[in-house]
């Protein structure tokens, strides 16, 4: 699966794929996260996720007092992050 972003826009037989396979992607990721939840401890997923939160709303912080919210540069900064 490669996400990628669009010049150009989309006519409406690539929008609706574009959005059946998003329905999709979700459903399943909503499948995983259901399985997840049932075999795991609830104090384990739930740490996980407060630090998956708690990070995000740090990252946020630090972009909005650095001024620093030029889309361009954050999806540069993302990249780096994700290793890409």
């Amino acid at each position: 699966m490669s996400l990628e972003w669009r010049t150009t826009m989309l006519n409406s037989h690539e929008f609706e794929g574009d959005q059946r396979q998003n329905i999709e992607q979700r459903r399943v990721m909503i499948k995983q996260w259901a399985q997840y939840v049932r075999t795991h401890d609830d104090s384990e997923w739930s740490r996980q996720q407060n630090r998956l939160i708690d990070s995000q709303l740090q990252s946020a912080n630090e972009m909005d007092a650095a001024s620093d919210t030029d889309p361009v540069r954050f999806a540069a900064a993302r990249s780096r992050v994700r290793g890409r």
